[in-house]
């Protein structure tokens, strides 16, 4: 008795054209679902960035409580490329910058006594010894914006690696130091109109806000060469957060204006020495006096905006979200 063998099914394959397609298929997936995965994350960074504006100016508002004025000027040489007129520095007035005077209030005491400390022993150029530059390097996450860069140390260039060693912590915020015009547009000057919350030679109390706290700018994202972000080239940014009060140059890293216009930040732009900006694509974070955080559009006019940034009587202006 025979036994038929049951007939083998043949086996079914991917073909190559079948597999190319599929390949192609989840390319034009994965192509179309990256840009919404970016903009989430960048969302996700930017919400970030508006808490660590609105931990700062918290902090603003505890010193403020404590000392009766706000954080700021503090003997500094007034920023370079910046006109501020009949305004005289006071060079005997040697202390730390508005970052350094709120860390108590960021729970960063320790650092705070450190970079005083070492204010108060190294005047000029002095050399800060090697064990004390380890304060000098210490980053705090609340000053740097994560969508431009981490929290950490980057290079020191002239004359600061002279004093503080190679590498230093930066801020991505800055303090308001007023309404500035432009008096060449070909020429990175800008001419202070009226002065903001950071001003020479003294800090201002709350009374001073004459606009109201909540027409005010307090702080705000600074501008950045985007090519610079971490070499510590970029001249608005070549302070570390103990500062340098008797360099001409420190106050750029630290201190902005409104004076040409916030933007995204670009390759080569002048607005890296004394504006506000973002490497946000649609806006820039910015606290107000009142504590109140915003996300400013690039498109504000500018006219507005310095009327934002004066502390001046009856020079209100109200910028749309």
């Amino acid at each position: 008795m025979s036994h038929a063998h049951p007939r083998s099914c043949p086996k079914s394959a991917f073909t190559l054209v079948e597999l190319l397609v599929v390949i192609a298929i989840i390319g034009l997936l994965v192509g179309l679902l990256l840009p919404a995965v970016q903009a989430a994350r960048e969302a996700a960074r930017r919400a970030d960035c508006m808490n660590r504006i609105r931990q700062l100016v918290l902090a603003i508002h505890n010193y403020e409580s404590g000392f009766k004025r706000f954080p700021g000027y503090a003997g500094e040489i007034a920023p370079l490329a910046v006109n501020i007129g009949s305004q005289t520095a006071r060079t005997e007035m040697r202390g730390v910058p508005w970052m350094v005077q709120i860390l108590p209030y960021l729970e960063q005491n320790r650092l705070h006594t450190d970079l005083v400390r070492i204010t108060d022993n190294h005047p000029g150029l002095a050399v800060v010894a090697t064990p004390d530059q380890t304060s000098i390097r210490s980053a705090v996450s609340q000053f740097n914006c994560p969508s431009r860069r981490d929290a950490m140390p980057y290079p020191l260039m002239a004359p600061f690696d002279l004093k503080y060693g190679e590498q230093g912590a930066r801020t991505d915020y800055a303090i308001n130091g007023g309404s500035a015009t432009v008096a060449d547009p070909h020429n990175a000057e800008i001419v202070l109109e009226h002065p903001g919350v950071w001003q020479v030679p003294n800090k201002i109390k709350m009374s001073g806000v004459v606009d109201g706290l909540s027409n005010t700018l307090m702080v705000g994202e600074k501008a950045m060469n985007k090519d610079k972000y971490t070499n510590g080239t970029c001249f608005g940014d070549r302070s570390p957060l103990a500062g340098f009060p008797e360099y001409f140059g420190s106050t750029n890293s630290y201190v902005r204006y409104a004076a040409r216009g916030p933007a995204a930040d670009q390759h080569d732009s002048c607005l890296a020495c004394h504006d506000f900006g973002s490497s946000h694509p649609s806006g820039w974070n910015a606290a107000y006096c009142d504590g109140s955080i915003r996300v400013v559009s690039y498109y504000a006019d500018i006219q507005i905006l310095r009327k934002v940034a004066s502390v001046a009587a009856g020079d209100i202006g109200f910028l749309d979200d």
